[in-house]
């Protein structure tokens, strides 16, 4: 059996001992080292001493040091010599940062190997290739951002930066998130942040797949890449659903249908083929593939946030989502709760939004007041655990749905980062086009039918 050597550097870890025996102790912290960056066992626990004198208020010194390892078996633990041969590795403290970097480089190697003969294991172990691949590219990622990440800075002190940065940002009235494109519910929610799970929920045929598109071509024309991922439609129909609502014509209703004659269609075709350039360049990526588990659609959004800067991802929708190998012999409701889990641990991993569309049970339509609530999220309580943000798409008035323009409600039923409210928008219909209902040309359709309940 091929053996290996772990990757180490003695006089390097004695140098970091050195330093902070001379002064550099609060240095050494503040750049991130820690017991994980010795390997050798002696250099380990002379580290861990330091830092429980440093706890107790301890003087921090080579002399202070021996008396704490005084009596001990140095055949084992650390004494009298390995103090020395620590001070011996760093005659002068301002060498501290060199034996950090070298020590961090050690570290580093470490933990490449220790993934590297993980895989190999799981490799040897495991049946299922997809759980497999999906394993190994999670481990990577997570791999690669330790690896690249800078180790050295301050995590909180940098957290506190962006964070100040932000509320700036909120002060100036630039945005904060990435906006959906619906001023009135932006302002609500504050944006999509990185990290989040949010989930817009509706019963069949209300809109989602509709809202979920306009939000997709309004980030991804104005340069915010976003991957979508749709069970239900193929990619040919979602682009027909953005063109036409982009380029403010009746496609379907035009020209597939044959709704206007022939110079009718040649105007309409005219039209919509000044927006398509823009559309076709956008960077938006759309895979329909209506057969993909939770782990699959992981490791498509890894690539596609590495090699593409995918700052979204949206799926079409959360409850026909595959149950992973393991989990397809659970009940319904376990196998949709691992989905949410799984999704909520990608918009972590990822450090992007998920935006992933729900469907509500029949129970939405019986309340009085039509608004649903998180209990009548279909098969899971577990949704309503996992997601940050969870969005009701409906109409309060049934008699403001029928006809080419329909008024509908966004309700923010959950928000862990601020405030609930609702938002009043207007599907219209032949575009696949969701608009502000405050827009001036809605005015006078909504006024008219308000009139006519009134004389009803």
């Amino acid at each position: 059996m091929k053996t290996y050597s772990i990757p180490n550097d003695r006089p390097a870890e004695l140098g970091v001992i050195g330093a902070a025996l001379q002064g550099k102790y609060n240095d050494l912290c503040s750049v991130g080292i820690n017991e994980d960056h010795f390997h050798d066992l002696k250099a380990r626990l002379m580290w861990r001493e330091i830092t429980r004198m440093d706890s107790e208020g301890i003087l921090i010194g080579g002399e202070t040091l021996c008396h704490r390892f005084k009596g001990n078996d140095t055949t084992k633990l650390p004494g009298l010599i390995d103090v020395n041969d620590a001070l011996d590795a760093c005659p002068s403290a301002y060498n501290w940062s060199y034996w950090a970097e070298v020590v961090e480089e050690k570290r580093k190697a470490r933990l490449v190997q220790e993934v590297g003969l993980k895989l190999a294991e799981e490799c040897g172990n495991s049946d299922n290739l997809d759980d497999l691949v999906a394993s190994a590219e999670s481990v990577v990622f997570e791999l690669n951002r330790k690896v690249i990440s800078d180790n050295t800075s301050d995590n909180r002190k940098e957290s506190f930066r962006r964070l100040i940065e932000m509320l700036e940002d909120a002060h100036k009235g630039k945005e904060t998130g990435i906006p959906m494109g619906f001023p009135s519910l932006d302002r609500i929610l504050g944006g999509m942040r990185p990290g989040q799970l949010i989930v817009l929920a509706a019963r069949p045929a209300v809109g989602k797949s509709a809202i979920a598109g306009n939000i997709a071509m309004h980030l991804a024309t104005n340069d915010v890449p976003v991957a979508f991922f749709s069970y239900e439609m193929t990619q040919d129909e979602l682009n027909l659903r953005m063109w036409a609502s982009k380029s403010d014509c009746d496609l379907m209703g035009d020209i597939l249908n044959h709704g206007k004659d022939h110079e009718g269609r040649l105007q309409t075709i005219g039209k919509a083929s000044a927006a398509a350039p823009s559309l076709s360049k956008a960077p938006l990526h759309i895979i329909d593939n209506s057969s993909l588990t939770v782990a699959q659609i992981r490791s498509h959004a890894r690539r596609l946030v590495k090699e593409h800067g995918v700052k979204l991802i949206i799926i079409d929708y959360l409850q026909l989502i595959k149950a992973g190998t393991e989990d397809r012999k659970k009940d319904r409701h376990l196998q949709v709760a691992a989905i949410s889990g799984g999704l909520k641990q990608m918009a972590m991993e990822l450090q992007i939004p998920v935006l992933a569309l729900a469907q509500l049970s029949r129970e939405a339509e019986r309340t009085a007041d039509k608004r649903p609530t998180m209990s009548m999220l279909r098969e899971s309580g577990s949704i309503e655990q996992d997601a940050d943000v969870i969005l009701f798409l409906y109409c309060e008035d049934p008699s403001m749905f029928d006809g080419p323009n329909s008024l509908l409600k966004v309700a923010v039923g959950k928000n862990r980062a601020g405030r609930q409210g609702s938002a009043d928008l207007v599907l219209v219909r032949n575009k696949t086009r969701f608009e502000e209902a405050s827009l001036p040309q809605h005015e006078m359709w909504l006024n008219e039918k308000r009139k006519q309940q009134v004389a009803c």
